[in-house]
């Protein structure tokens, strides 16, 4: 067995990790998987660079969006964002439909953790009865609400530094990232951020709705904060044209192929995150009240003593609910303000 054949065999690769970090020698890492000790050795040194390379990026990725490991509630203006809100909601209804959030900069930002495990906390908002508002209104009403819905949440999450990185028809789904031993301000933020995001929707975006006759939205939330994966789903092909990019020596795998000069295709990996963190930040949506906001217990460990007394636990069957809190083999617990 050599070093390739251990790369390229998860199993065996998992084995030299697990019995490496048991405290056994390569030598008898070697010996016990039949191996070359010297290719254990390349596997382990391997092992070793790739956490550096993980731990770099992390370190770089929690530099990059510094403004979210500050408590930003205290800066937030919320007041000039109902004002700004009503006003980007009545020129959506009126004007014409325009969206300003590209998610470019986050797939950028993903990238430096392809097939990486991190920490994140994973913020999950979605419409309540949104069904109810397909089949109630044409499509020319509709696409407004949705757009500018979308947009807002956007924003917000963008104000309290974290991360859209996915639209799932009439949810939101954006990530806050963490510093080691530090999971206090991401999840506050995270916290603070879903508050802004349910007056933003009460006082901004209905006051305008009701107005021209729509009907209000209301919102559900779920958080939580664990341990992610970053993978890579097929390829998307982007277009720029030379005058937009200031890399224009950069050799594109189909810019021979392309027919006009000032085109540059661009072949890019499509990024997303799984994991149990989303799974469960996604599940507990539905246990909320339209405007609540529902936190996993390790969002809710990290909170300050006066944040923790407005959520309550909630009661969920073991049918409807099957989590199991890694930390103790227990229950999840789930909590709501």
């Amino acid at each position: 067995m050599n070093v390739d054949n251990v790369d390229n065999n998860l199993y065996q690769l998992h084995t030299v990790i697990n019995l490496y970090e048991c405290g056994i020698s390569p030598e008898v890492i070697a010996y016990q998987l039949d191996a070359n000790q010297t290719d254990v050795i390349k596997t382990l040194e391997k092992i070793n660079a790739d956490n550096k390379r993980k731990e770099k990026s992390i370190s770089d990725a929690s530099l990059l969006p510094k403004i979210g490991m500050i408590y930003l509630d205290s800066v937030f203006d919320i007041e000039s964002a109902i004002m700004d809100t009503q006003k980007r909601t009545w020129s959506e209804l009126k004007v014409g439909p325009k969206f300003y959030i590209p998610l470019d900069s986050t797939q950028t930002l993903l990238e430096k953790f392809i097939n990486t495990h991190i920490d994140l906390v994973i913020l999950h908002v979605d419409l309540v009865s949104s069904t109810r508002l397909s089949m109630n209104l044409p499509l020319r009403r509709l696409v407004p609400i949705m757009q500018a819905f979308t947009q807002e949440m956007s924003l917000i999450v963008k104000e309290y530094g974290g991360y859209v990185f996915k639209y799932v028809g009439d949810a939101v789904l954006a990530f806050f990232f963490t510093e080691k031993d530090n999971l206090y301000l991401p999840c506050s933020n995270a916290v603070s951020c879903e508050l802004s995001m349910v007056r933003i929707i009460e006082e901004g975006m209905n006051a305008i709705l009701n107005e021209n006759g729509y009907p209000e939205l209301e919102i559900r939330v779920g958080i939580d904060v664990g341990e992610s994966a970053v993978i890579q789903y097929g390829l998307v092909t982007n277009y720029h044209t030379k005058t937009e990019r200031k890399d224009t020596n950069e050799k594109y795998p189909d810019q021979d192929a392309n027919k006009h000069d000032n085109i540059i295709v661009k072949k890019e990996s499509y990024l997303d995150i799984m994991g149990y963190t989303i799974n469960t930040a996604s599940k507990m949506t539905g246990f909320a009240r339209p405007n609540q906001i529902v936190i996993g217990e390790a969002v809710y460990k990290r909170l300050d003593n006066s944040t923790k007394q407005s959520f309550g636990k909630i009661r969920i069957d073991s049918e409807s609910w099957s989590f199991i809190d890694n930390s103790n083999g227990n229950v999840y617990r789930v909590y709501g303000n």
